[in-house]
């Protein structure tokens, strides 16, 4: 028998026990990537059905030559942050579903600004307690990952613990430590969260700017879902900063935050590192852009007015991002100047109380520390 005609057998067994998976629907065949998706795969396990299974002949989200996405349909993830019972398309999360993430590196002084933490604290305990709000400060230092990596990556887990630790919030707010919040009286319900609040803030259609300013030949989605929105981060003079951002418990988020610490990024972007990482994501992969807002630069990562990366605060803003302040040897003057603005608040008295007795949550949370056992952090392999 020709060489040729010998495995002609075994070549159409191949097929039709190919087309026989391929139509059954409790085997999951693997997925096509395109060229952009090579760096940083998706998790071994895959995605669930009730994030997407995105199989679209067009990407509307997308540039129109992109391909889209094909996810698998295999079982849901084990991971705890994704349990989530309620659904807040029609109303406004409960005060108790939103949790304040700050992280910091432990040590003495930041941005030569005396007492600095202290500030903090006040600032964001006092807007947790007046609107019903969770608040984790997070040593961020104990969270470092496994192979020496940059300390801005550590934000990562972080967001990962805190959706372990507070089990029944919807929303994750994540602030670096130099952020103010000028503007209390805002609920971030009615600022961002709520159909009406991001559709006041949301922008559309618009070019997104890179680093350094100019056209990134990018632009944000011409539309998006409410129901579908899990990230929300303003866009602005320098393009996207990971700053101030807001995430929504689901199956996505925890691909997201799986995906963000890819060795890839971790090697590549070195600049603005765990930023860059967010801006590769968001630039190549539709599924990001499909979940993620963008409101404009004023609505949540306002700059002081010395500041050039963006658009600066005006009265009624609701919060500043002294974002590069550490290398402005004006940075405590700028600091105190801002200070002075904000809008008055009444402190609580607990919280006056703690300050003064040095028992104020200021970096009490250590990595998998005071966590079941069986959801402990563990470090990155």
């Amino acid at each position: 028998m020709p060489v040729r005609l010998k495995f002609l057998p075994l070549a159409v067994i191949a097929i039709l026990y190919y087309f026989g998976l391929a139509n059954d629907p409790n085997v999951s065949v693997p997925n096509s990537f395109d060229k952009t998706t090579e760096s940083a795969s998706l998790p071994e396990q895959g995605l669930p059905p009730s994030v997407d299974n995105v199989n679209e002949k067009e990407d509307k989200l997308g540039k129109p030559d992109e391909e889209a996405i094909e996810l698998s349909t295999a079982a849901k993830p084990t991971a705890s942050i994704t349990s989530s019972s309620s659904d807040s398309s029609s109303k406004g999360p409960d005060a108790g579903k939103v949790v304040m993430v700050t992280g910091s590196s432990g040590t003495g002084g930041f941005l030569g600004i005396p007492h600095l933490k202290e500030m903090v604290y006040e600032n964001r305990m006092t807007y947790a307690d007046r609107h019903g709000y969770e608040h984790m400060w997070a040593n961020i230092t104990s969270y470092n990952l496994s192979n020496g990596e940059p300390v801005y990556w550590n934000k990562i887990p972080v967001l990962q613990e805190a959706f372990v630790r507070y089990p029944e919030v919807e929303w994750v707010w994540w602030m670096d430590m130099d952020i103010i919040i000028m503007n209390q009286s805002l609920s971030l319900w009615d600022h961002v969260l709520s159909p009406e609040g991001m559709a006041r803030n949301a922008v559309l259609d618009q070019i997104i700017m890179k680093p350094g300013g100019g056209d990134s030949g990018w632009k944000t989605p011409p539309s998006y879902n409410y129901s579908e929105v899990n990230f929300i981060i303003a866009s602005g003079g320098w393009g996207m900063n990971v700053g101030s951002f807001f995430m929504k418990r689901s199956y996505w988020s925890e691909w997201l935050l799986d995906l963000w610490t890819d060795p890839f990024y971790i090697k590549e972007f070195t600049v603005f590192p765990e930023n860059d990482g967010w801006t590769h994501m968001y630039r190549h992969h539709p599924l990001v852009r499909k979940h993620t807002v963008c409101t404009n630069q004023r609505a949540l990562n306002a700059y002081p007015s010395y500041n050039g990366l963006g658009e600066h605060w005006q009265p009624g803003d609701f919060s500043i991002h002294f974002a590069g302040c550490g290398s402005h040897k004006e940075c405590p003057n700028h600091w105190e100047e801002y200070w002075k603005k904000k809008e008055s608040y009444e402190v609580p008295e607990i919280i006056k109380q703690k300050l003064a007795d040095g028992t104020a949550e200021i970096e009490n949370i250590q990595r998998g520390i005071g966590l079941p056992a069986e959801v402990k952090s563990e470090p990155e392999a």
